[in-house]
């Protein structure tokens, strides 16, 4: 016998109820908010699901030539005399962009630069009156010795010619001597004419004997006038040199006062001038920027200055938008770039060739990196124009870091989370 699942009582129970089934009712309103909240919460889910967030870093800067800038500093201190440029002016190579004065005062010789001019001018004066002088004595004195010299010379020849005549009167007393000798055997003449003869030969061997001492003696003289002659030329040209060694040294001393006293600063390459730091007036330290060069050759880029919070995730190859101030980005819309070069050392802000961008960049002390843009364009479009962008203007930029859906951003601390563990 199998026993049921419920008691008897309980069925019966259950069968003798007097009401009918319970219906709760809902009015159609419920029905419509349960599908609107629904739509509402799927479309959320989508939503954070397909919808991403591109996360950016603003950052200011300013643009440039792709070669870079070149700054004009002062190589000593001093007054600005004179400034021959404007802002914004192109100049060359070589152009004088100011005019600097170092001048010190002394309370007896007044003005101590243009003292010690003058005073090197008057050594230099003084040398070159010495060089002068010297020059015409050293001339007179060759001179001199060369008159000598060709006297001599003439001198040598004349008793040349007087030793060859004596010679021969030498040679014709011999002939005598020994005709007289012969004549003296026979008995022609007396030994008293042989010793005349003889003694005739001995003279003219004297005087030719004389003869050849004075043109021994004239070929030693004018060895001697040839040698002093050399000697001369020489002692002359030492001296011109000295001469020229000692005004060399005093002009260089000049040259050295004058540019101390009086520095042209000037341009080191083609370009444009700008940021012009220093008026007449002005006192300048050494090395202190008076202003810079923009290079006119190249294309420009974009040189961006970013505090280190915004640089840490920036790398090259990253989008950039630009807006730039001389161009409402309202109006003229943003314009694109890419990052080429992120330095890897931090710059102080006064080592910046554009100082003034710093506030800009939301930091006046903070050391800022500097970024490097490509610019898709070198002009942009205005009211149907292509205007020409130019070195020197100051633009923002959003660079594009990182995109990510809704979703992923919101779980980002449980990521980061997942990935500490």
């Amino acid at each position: 016998m199998t026993l049921p699942l419920f008691r008897e009582q309980a069925l019966q129970h259950a069968a003798a109820r007097g009401f009918g089934d319970i219906l709760l009712t809902r009015p159609p309103s419920f029905a419509l908010l349960t599908g609107l909240f629904t739509s509402l919460a799927i479309a959320i889910v989508l939503f954070f699901s397909f919808f991403s967030y591109t996360r950016k870093a603003q950052v200011s800067g300013v643009i440039l030539p792709s070669a870079g800038v070149i700054r004009v500093v002062s190589s000593q201190s001093g007054l600005v005399a004179e400034r021959r440029v404007v802002d914004g002016q192109s100049v060359k190579a070589g152009d004088v962009l100011f005019v600097l004065r170092s001048e010190h005062a002394t309370a007896t010789q007044g003005n101590a630069e243009q003292t010690v001019s003058d005073l090197l001018r008057s050594r230099r004066d003084s040398f070159e009156a010495d060089a002068l002088q010297q020059s015409r004595q050293s001339t007179q004195r060759r001179q001199a010795t060369e008159h000598r010299a060709r006297d001599l010379a003439d001198e040598i020849k004349r008793v040349d010619g007087q030793r060859t005549l004596q010679a021969r009167r030498v040679a014709l007393a011999d002939e005598s001597v020994r005709r007289y000798t012969d004549l003296q055997a026979a008995h022609f003449i007396s030994a008293a004419q042989l010793q005349d003869r003889l003694a005739e030969l001995l003279d003219q061997r004297q005087r030719l004997g004389d003869l050849e001492r004075a043109a021994a003696s004239a070929a030693r003289e004018l060895a001697s006038s040839q040698a002093e002659l050399r000697d001369l030329v020489v002692q002359g040209e030492r001296d011109q040199q000295a001469a020229r060694r000692n005004m060399a040294a005093v002009e260089q001393e000049l040259i050295e006062n004058e540019a101390r006293r009086q520095i042209w600063v000037r341009a080191p390459h083609d370009g444009i001038v700008a940021a012009i730091a220093a008026e007449p007036g002005h006192t300048v330290a050494p090395n202190q920027a008076l202003a810079i060069v923009l290079p006119d050759d190249g294309l420009l880029e974009a040189e961006l200055y970013a505090p280190s919070r915004a640089a840490g995730f920036i790398q090259a190859g990253m989008t950039v938008m630009l807006r730039y101030q001389a161009f409402s980005y309202q109006k003229f819309g943003q314009h694109g770039g890419r990052v080429r070069e992120v330095s890897r050392i931090a710059m102080r802000p006064e080592d910046l060739p554009f100082p003034g961008v710093v506030a800009s960049a939301g930091s006046t002390s903070e050391p800022l990196y500097r970024i490097r843009v490509s610019l898709d364009r070198q002009d942009i479009q205005a009211y149907g124009i292509a205007q020409p962008l130019k070195s020197g203007m100051v633009l923002e930029a959003s660079v594009l870091l990182e995109q990510r859906r809704l979703h992923e951003w919101i779980l980002e601390p449980l990521y980061s989370i997942t990935g500490r563990a």
